[in-house]
C-alpha cells in the first residue's frame, strides 16, 4: 500500500470511528437510570467502536513503518 493510501485510509477510518463514538454516546446519554431494571438490553454495544480504533492502530503503525523505510 501506498503512502497516499494509507492516509485516505486513516482519514476514513477516524471519520467512521468519531460517527461510531458519537453514536455510542447519544445512546447511552438517553438511557433513563432505571432502564437497567427494566430492559434486558441496556446499552450501545462498543464492538465496532473497538474494531475501528483497532484498525485505526494499524493503519497508523503500517504508515509509520513505511514512511521509516523510505528514509
Amino acid at each position: 500500500m501506498t503512502v497516499k493510501q494509507l492516509k485516505h485510509k486513516i482519514n476514513k477510518t477516524s471519520a467512521a470511528l468519531e460517527r461510531e463514538r458519537r453514536k455510542n454516546t447519544e445512546i447511552t446519554a438517553n438511557t433513563g437510570w432505571g432502564s437497567g431494571m427494566r430492559k434486558v438490553r441496556i446499552g450501545p454495544s462498543y464492538r465496532r467502536e473497538n474494531e475501528l480504533a483497532a484498525r485505526l492502530r494499524d493503519y497508523t503503525k503500517q504508515l509509520k513503518d513505511l514512511e521509516e523505510n523510505m528514509v
